[in-house]
C-alpha cells in the first residue's frame, strides 16, 4: 500500500500499515521528518489516562465545538491517543520535562517527534521516497484507487507510478501560502487529488482559524518555531499604536488589525529565546515592541476536509483513505480550531486507524491490474495562464481577516464569483514541465480549496464556533448538520445529519481493543441546500498520458 505524506500522520499510518503485514512505501513532496507545520515548534497532543477527568474533557469538547462533534470519536481519539504516546515512549521518544516537575507527555518537540517518527518508519521496513511529489492517483477498471504518479523533484523530474493496494493520503490542510511557519507545503494537494477522484469533503466552513506572528521587515524561510506553535504570544500584552492595551484578547487584536490599526506585543513579554531572533529580523522597534500581523492557517488548524465514512478512515472513494489533516476533524473538535492537542492526538489516532484500514482492504483486494490516472486540473503540457496571477486571486479572497475571519452573503458571494470564474480557465491553462508542473498543480488546489470554502461558508447561515457570519450573528438549532461538498467543474453543498458510528479497534495494530457498546444511529435524512450555480463554460478533460512506471 502507499502512503502520500510524511508528518505525523503519515507516518503513523505507514507504520501502523507495516505492522499490518503490508508493504509499505511513502512518499513525501518535500522530506519526510523534517517539513510540514509540525517541524516547526511544539506539538501538543491529547494524553489524558481514563477517568473523570478524561469525560471532562469530552463533554467540554463537545459543548465547545458547537455540538457537531461525536463524544464516541473523542473518546476513541482520546484511548488510541494515550496507548500510542506509551509506544512512542517506548521507542526511545523523550518527552520535554514539566517546569513544575515530571513530564506529563502532553508537549512534543516537533521536530524531535518527527526525527523519532522517521527512524521508526524506516525500522518498521517501509522504503521512504523524500522529494517525490504525487500529481495523480491511479485508479483500475472498477474505479477503485490503486496507486499514484508523480515526479522526482530532486531526480531532474523524471516520473514516477506506484501501484497499490490502497492508498492513505495524510498531506496535510491548505493554509493558502500565507506565510505560516512550515506552511509552504500546506497547498491542499491532497484535497484535490481525493476530489478529483469523486472524494466529499465536510466542514469546509470551518477554515478561518487565524495567529497573531511577527510583522517581519523582510521576507524570511520560516517563522520562528514559537510563533508557529502559538507560545511566544500566549501570555504576551498586546498594544495598539497608541500604546493602549487592546483588551478583549486575539479577536479584538484581529478587529484592530482589520480596521488598519497596529498592534504590537510587548518584547519583554516575549520568551526570552525569541528575542534576539526578533531583532535579528528587524521586528522590534524602538519601543522594545514587536509589530504583529494576521496569519491566515486555513484548514491546516482548521476543521474541514474529506468526508470519512466510518472508523477505519476509509473517505468516500474505494481504496481511498484519510488521516490527518487533510481529513474533516468535525468529529472530534466539531466547529473550532483543532489548536490544543486535538490535531496532535487526531494524527496519532487517525494515522493508526487508516493506515491498519488501508493494510485491511489491500490485503483483501489482492493483486492490482491494470490501472489510469485520475484525471486533473493544472497538468497541461505548457503553461498557458501565469500562475502568479491565480495565487494573488486566491489570497485577496482568503488571507484578509475581512474575507475570512468575518463573512458575509454579499462578501462570500463576490469572492465565489471570482474565483468560480477563474477556475475553468486555470483548470486546463495551467501545466508545464518539471517544477513548473508541481507549482501548477499546487496553484490549482488552492483554487479548489478557496471555492470549497466560500460556498460553504455561504450555505452555513449562522455564527457558530470559528465561522463567524456578519449578517447571522446567532447559532440556529437547525443547523446542528455537517455540510458536505465536492465538485470541480460545480461546486456543490448539502447538509448531513451527524451521525455516530460504531467504535472498532484497528486491525493489525498491537494495543487492546477500543469498544464502547454504543449502537450508532443510523443516518437521517436532511435537506438539500441550494446549489450555487458555477460560473463559466464547461472544458473537455485534458488528454493525459501515463508516466513511467517505478518498479517496485
Amino acid at each position: 500500500m502507499l502512503v502520500l505524506g510524511g508528518g505525523p500522520a503519515g507516518t503513523w499510518a505507514a507504520v501502523s500499515a507495516a505492522a499490518g503485514g503490508a508493504r509499505v512505501v511513502l512518499v513525501d513532496k518535500a522530506r519526510c521528518g523534517s517539513s510540514g507545520p509540525s517541524a516547526f515548534g511544539s506539538t501538543t497532543v491529547w494524553n489524558i489516562p481514563p477517568g473523570a477527568a478524561r469525560d471532562e474533557a469530552v463533554r467540554r469538547s463537545h459543548a465547545d465545538g458547537g455540538h457537531l462533534g461525536d463524544p464516541e470519536w473523542i473518546h476513541r481519539v482520546f484511548d488510541e491517543t494515550h496507548r500510542r504516546i506509551e509506544q512512542l515512549v517506548g521507542w526511545g521518544y523523550r518527552f520535554p520535562d514539566d517546569p513544575r516537575g515530571g513530564s506529563p507527555r502532553v508537549r512534543m518537540d516537533g521536530a524531535g517527534y518527527l526525527r523519532r517518527m522517521r527512524r521508526t518508519v524506516l525500522e518498521a521496513g517501509v522504503r521512504v521516497l523524500d522529494h517525490h511529489a504525487a500529481l495523480q492517483l491511479l485508479r483500475d477498471g472498477d474505479g477503485v484507487i490503486a496507486g499514484a504518479a508523480g515526479v522526482r523533484q530532486d531526480d531532474g523530474f523524471r516520473t514516477w507510478t506506484i501501484r497499490a493496494g490502497a492508498v492513505v493520503v495524510a498531506t496535510g490542510g491548505c493554509a493558502f501560502r500565507s506565510g505560516g511557519a512550515g506552511a509552504d507545503v500546506a497547498t491542499g494537494d491532497g484535497l484535490l487529488l481525493a476530489a478529483e477522484a469523486g472524494a466529499r469533503l465536510s466542514g469546509m466552513e470551518f477554515s478561518s482559524a487565524y495567529s497573531l506572528g511577527p510583522a517581519l521587515n523582510s521576507p524570511t524561510p520560516a517563522v520562528h518555531p514559537s510563533f508557529a506553535s502559538g507560545l511566544a504570544l500566549r501570555l504576551a500584552t498586546l498594544y495598539d499604536e497608541n500604546g493602549d492595551v487592546v483588551a478583549g484578547g486575539r479577536h479584538a487584536a484581529f478587529a484592530a488589525i482589520a480596521d488598519g490599526r497596529r498592534v504590537f506585543a510587548a518584547l519583554d513579554d516575549v520568551p526570552e529565546t525569541v528575542r534576539h531572533w526578533l531583532a535579528r529580523q528587524g521586528a522590534v522597534d524602538r519601543f522594545r515592541r514587536v509589530p504583529l500581523r494576521a496569519v491566515l492557517e486555513g484548514t491546516v488548524r482548521g476543521t474541514g476536509g474529506l468526508a470519512l465514512t466510518g472508523p477505519d478512515c476509509a473517505t468516500t472513494v474505494a481504496g481511498l483513505y484519510g488521516a490527518g489533516g487533510v481529513v474533516s476533524r468535525e468529529v472530534i473538535t466539531g466547529a473550532v480550531s483543532g489548536i490544543g492537542g486535538h490535531s496532535g492526538a487526531w494524527a496519532i489516532a487517525s494515522g493508526v486507524w487508516a493506515g491498519a484500514g488501508a493494510a485491511r482492504f489491500a490485503r483483501k483486494r489482492g493483486g492490482v491490474g491494470a490501472v489510469r490516472p485520475v484525471p486533473g486540473a493544472g497538468l497541461a503540457a505548457r503553461a498557458r495562464i501565469d500562475p502568479r496571477a491565480i495565487v494573488g486571486l486566491v489570497q485577496e479572497h482568503t488571507l484578509p481577516l475581512r474575507r475570512s475571519y468575518w463573512r458575509s452573503a454579499g462578501s462570500l458571494r463576490d469572492s465565489i464569483a471570482e474565483l468560480d470564474g477563474m477556475w475553468p480557465g486555470a483548470a486546463f491553462a495551467l501545466g508545464g514541465t518539471g517544477a513548473e508542473r508541481v507549482r501548477a498543480r499546487e496553484v490549482a488546489a488552492l483554487l479548489a480549496v478557496a471555492r470549497w470554502t466560500k460556498h460553504s461558508a455561504l450555505a452555513r447561515t449562522e455564527t457558530r464556533g470559528m465561522h463567524r457570519r456578519t449578517d447571522h450573528p446567532e447559532a440556529g438549532a437547525e443547523w446542528r448538520v455537517r455540510l458536505m461538498s465536492g465538485g470541480l467543474d460545480s461546486v456543490w453543498v448539502s447538509a448531513e445529519r451527524s451521525r455516530r458510528v460504531r467504535s472498532e479497534a484497528a486491525a493489525g495494530v498491537p494495543g487492546p481493543s477500543v469498544v464502547r457498546g454504543q449502537v450508532p444511529v443510523g443516518l437521517e435524512p436532511a435537506p438539500v441546500l441550494p446549489e450555487i450555480p458555477r460560473i463559466g463554460p464547461d472544458q473537455p478533460e485534458p488528454d493525459l498520458t501515463p508516466p513511467d512506471r517505478l518498479a517496485m
